[in-house]
């Protein structure tokens, strides 16, 4: 089973908070409709993306984490990263043979695929057990998918 919960969805409003430097998107996800979102200062934002209105962006959530019961729903995210149409991101927890938890995915890194650590330096260690966001744009129609990833940022465990 997934650890962390993706929206996806077109940003439609942006607002910043007075507190905590954290700032509210409002989407238009693919799935719920409209979704208001809350990106603390310490959440992760893959390449630094300055997110503006009208971009398709992806915010993972935790499971399991507190929600308010209001609408449209408002999550706090932990991760996001900008996909424009046709780009997928997914983050999870990956094996040494790079299948995803719930044995849905399979990432088929190439020689020139970027491994990094969140904080931009090069990974080469073992990724197995590791939390793994990556973007990919296409992938097999088989079960489990197969996705040739463009960037993979690796979140070690401690």
């Amino acid at each position: 089973m997934a650890i962390y919960t993706p929206t996806v969805g077109i940003i439609t409003n942006i607002d910043a908070a007075q507190r905590n430097y954290s700032i509210f998107f409002d989407l238009q996800s693919e799935d719920q409709g409209p979704v208001r979102i809350l990106l603390p200062a310490n959440a992760y934002v893959l390449n630094l993306h300055p997110f503006q209105v009208g971009d398709r962006a992806t915010f993972f959530y935790p499971n399991g984490a507190p929600a308010p019961l209001i609408y449209p729903p408002q999550y706090t995210t932990a991760v996001a990263a900008y996909t424009p149409h046709g780009v997928t991101a997914t983050l999870d927890v990956f094996d040494n043979n790079f299948i995803n938890n719930d044995h849905t995915l399979i990432l088929t890194p190439s020689m020139t695929t970027p491994v990094t650590l969140p904080n931009g330096q090069s990974f080469t260690g073992d990724t197995s057990g590791n939390l793994i966001l990556a973007t990919y744009t296409n992938t097999t129609r088989s079960i489990p998918a197969r996705a040739i990833p463009e960037q993979m940022v690796v979140f070690p465990t401690m």
